[in-house]
């Protein structure tokens, strides 16, 4: 090393500065991606290839209108981070479009940031199943919808214009099933088969040009018809006047509850003269028993005369 000149000096040092680069130098992770299901927003990724160490991750997400990103999740082992979390605080909005990224780090050795797809929160999530319920009522049948939880806004803020698809059909037979387009979420089924067991599924269809993804169709649920010629309004009736009494009862007593306790209890006092009256009585009664010695003189019969001897 004397006798090197001082040209190969310093390419011998820049090359053992770029090994020991390269040496500390981690991986990067792979297949970076941003999804949004029902308006939430995550990021996953797999770890680096051939890499032994444990590995952890941190994240960060470019907001609209910040020239730099926001710091999200840090120094975890897992291979995706929930960005609508509101424990981190990051102020996702439901029109935004949001870019995230990550890198590793194991002991001194540090990954390159990778980026993942730009994603606009209400073009690109994938809009959930609605939930389905089912109300049975003789031969009919009606259906109840209600729109997914969206995990940022609602879905009537989001989307001004949406529809139901809703397909039913009786259980077994999907291949006859009929298909509605509806706006509203209750929905009666009629001229249905009595004692027959439909299935309904429901899933929510917006504008291609707001949402191109395919929406999730919810799990089928199944209910059975009644007899038609049944008259399912008289135990609503019935019920109805029961709880009718009940509540008549309950507000009675509450309102007139001083006036009822006041009959069953009375507190206020006697008229005068009838106080007066009962008070006296006492005195109308002799305090002591009056009686007198009764003796028993018992009863002797008089001797019969005795008559003189004749001889």
């Amino acid at each position: 090393m004397g006798n090197m000149s001082p040209l190969c000096r310093c390419f011998v040092a820049t090359v053992t500065m770029c090994v020991t680069v390269m040496a500390s130098r981690l991986l990067a992770p792979r297949n970076v991606q941003l999804t949004s299901y029902n308006m939430d927003l995550r990021l996953k990724w797999s770890p680096p290839v051939n890499e032994t160490c444990e590995v952890f991750y941190s994240t960060q997400l470019m907001l609209p209108l910040l020239s730099e990103p926001k710091a999200a999740c840090v120094n975890t082992t897992a291979l995706h981070c929930e960005l609508s979390d509101p424990s981190l605080d990051l102020g996702i909005m439901e029109f935004g479009r949001y870019t995230a990224s990550v890198r590793g780090q194991c002991g001194a050795g540090l990954s390159e940031w990778v980026k993942s797809q730009s994603i606009m929160m209400d073009h690109d999530t994938v809009i959930g199943p609605p939930n389905v319920s089912l109300v049975s009522s003789g031969a009919d049948m009606e259906v109840i919808v209600r729109a997914p939880e969206f995990h940022i806004s609602t879905m009537a803020k989001v989307y001004t214009e949406t529809q139901y698809k809703i397909s039913y059909w009786p259980q077994g037979r999907q291949d006859r099933a009929v298909h509605l387009l509806v706006q509203q979420d209750r929905v009666a089924l009629v001229d249905l088969e009595p004692w027959t067991e439909y299935c309904v599924q429901a899933r929510v269809l917006v504008h291609s040009v707001r949402n191109s993804n395919p929406t999730v169709a919810s799990e089928p649920v199944c209910e059975s018809t009644k007899d038609s010629k049944e008259t399912p309004w008289l135990p609503a009736v019935l019920t109805f006047f029961a709880v009718a009494i009940v509540v008549t009862l309950v507000v009675i007593s509450v309102v007139y509850r001083k006036r009822i306790c006041h009959f069953l209890c009375p507190q206020d006092p006697l008229p005068q003269h009838l106080s007066e009256y009962l008070h006296s009585l006492p005195h109308l009664m002799p305090k002591t028993e009056v009686y007198h010695p009764l003796h028993v003189v018992p009863h002797q019969c008089p001797e019969e005369p005795t008559l003189p001897d004749k001889s």
